[in-house]
Parts: structure tokens; sequence; C-alpha cells
């Protein structure tokens, strides 16, 4: 519990401007957010803009409504680059290619409901900003099926380029009976047609799923729940922290829960704000 916290303390200090060294000539505070904004790219700090990368295909986190780009993963970057100073101007760009693209700064950062993934590490640095676990989808009165050993024998949709690929793939693997995977970006919607038995998603992806399909239902408990990172290029460390800062200027003053709150998502809060905090 204390390495969870002493960070979160740590952060608190420093963006509510109160940190700072006591001296027989009194105390000087600490503008944590202004020492950011300085720090920032000079491109950045010239244009006055971030450019964002999303995959908006993942409702509510990053999803588009007449046009405009709206859901959680969205709303949180903007209020972290309002803290700098900034705007974003968003970028649709498919999962598989974030990364990728902002390792060759073609976008400054990458926010999709992107598990934080050792794997992932080596091309990108991430602000972890959400606790999310594993979501089964199947079929109204299906019940749970026992996690992903369920699935062996069923067709499990999951959405290209993502971690369920793996997952699917590990627990196939380990199967007696054959588990195929179907391939699909709209993994719940083919439950739904029946052209799979399962799904794998993200729980508030599933959840919203669930919820607006009466003909789907969620299938036990949530599988193993790790964060969700906002991804920097490894050679801007300075945005990184800047990020970080902004993130936990966003928790001190209640924006953050707020923010939860709204999309209903507040049972994956988190308190530290790490950068790579993932496995």
């Amino acid at each position: 519990m204390g390495r969870r916290i002493l960070p979160l303390l740590a952060g608190l200090l420093l963006t509510a401007g109160i940190a700072g060294c006591g001296s027989d000539a009194g105390t000087t505070t600490v503008d944590r957010l202004a020492e950011a904004r300085a720090a920032l790219p000079a491109d950045i700090k010239q244009s006055g803009r971030l450019v964002g990368g999303t995959d908006p295909t993942f409702e509510p986190m990053t999803f588009q409504q007449g046009g405009t780009y709206t859901g959680l993963d969205v709303q949180l970057v903007e209020a972290m680059a309002a803290r700098l100073g900034l705007k974003v101007a968003w970028q649709t760009v498919s999962f598989g290619d974030l990364l990728d693209n902002v390792e060759q700064h073609k976008i400054d950062v990458s926010v999709s409901s992107m598990f934080d993934r050792a794997e992932r590490q080596k091309k990108a640095d991430f602000v972890n900003y959400l606790n999310a676990g594993t979501s089964i989808v199947v079929g109204k009165g299906t019940g749970d099926i026992g996690g992903m050993p369920g699935l062996c024998g069923r067709r499990v949709a999951v959405q290209p380029d993502t971690v369920y690929v793996d997952m699917a793939g590990a627990q196939a693997a380990k199967c007696r009976k054959k588990l195929t995977l179907v391939r699909t970006a709209t993994p719940s919607v083919a439950v739904a047609r029946r052209s799979a038995d399962a799904a794998l998603n993200d729980f508030p992806i599933a959840a919203l799923d669930v919820q607006r399909n009466a003909g789907l239902e969620l299938s036990g408990p949530q599988i193993e729940a790790i964060p969700y990172g906002i991804g920097v290029a490894k050679d801007r460390k300075a945005l990184t922290t800047a990020l970080q800062t902004a993130l936990y200027s966003l928790i001190d003053d209640g924006s953050y829960d707020a923010l939860l709150a709204k999309w209903k998502v507040t049972e994956g809060a988190l308190r530290t704000g790490a950068i790579n905090g993932g496995a």
C-alpha cells in the first residue's frame, strides 16, 4: 500500500504548488505545472497544440459523435493538455499503428484504451490513467462459462492488433476442445449475430455493449485488471513528465474523479499516475 500512496502524495504536493524547501529566508513554493510547461518540446510550445492519435472505435473510451472525438480517453487528454496550456489536434490512427506513429513522432501521444504491457514499453512510455480488466461477453442466458478456460470449444471474437488476440491464442494452446478465433472490429456484435459464441473486450466497453443490447450479458467477473496508458515516445521524457504532472493536478482537484463518474468507470480509478506501471 505504501508504494502506491507515496507517489500520489508527492504528485499532489507538487501540482498543488505547495512543495518547497524551508530555510531561514522562508519557504519557496514551486509551481510544477509551470515547470512542466517550460520543459515541453519546442515544437509543441511553439504550436500550442498536442497531436493526439486514437482509434475512435472503443466507446465509451474513445469514439466520434457528430464528427467530434469524445469519450473518457479523449476528454482526459484534453483536460491534461489544457493544464499545460495546450489544445489537442486529434487524428484517427488504427490501433495497431498507434505506437509506431508515436515512436516516429507522427503524433505526440496515443490514447485508445491501450493496456500498458512490457512488450509495448519497448516502443513507448506510458502514463497510466485507469485500471481495467478483461470481460467475456456471451449471449443472454449463457451465464458464467468459467473464465478463460470456458472459451475452449467456442468461437471467440477479438479485435485485431489487441492483447485479446494473444490472450485467446494462449488459451487455445491449453484447450482440448478447439478454440476458434474470430477477428472483428466489433466483437460483441459478432456474439449478438451468432457468428461467435463469446467475445473478449475491456470491461468498460463490454459493459456498455451489454447495456445497449438485451441479447448479451457479461460472463463472470473481470479478469486480470491492468492499467491503461497514454503512450509517449521514449525519447521525449519531458513530455511524459509534463503529462504525468497534469494528471496529478486533475486528480488533486477532483476533475479526474468527475470525468470517471461521467463515463461510469469509477471502479477503475488510479491514484498513482505511474509511468510504465503495467507488466
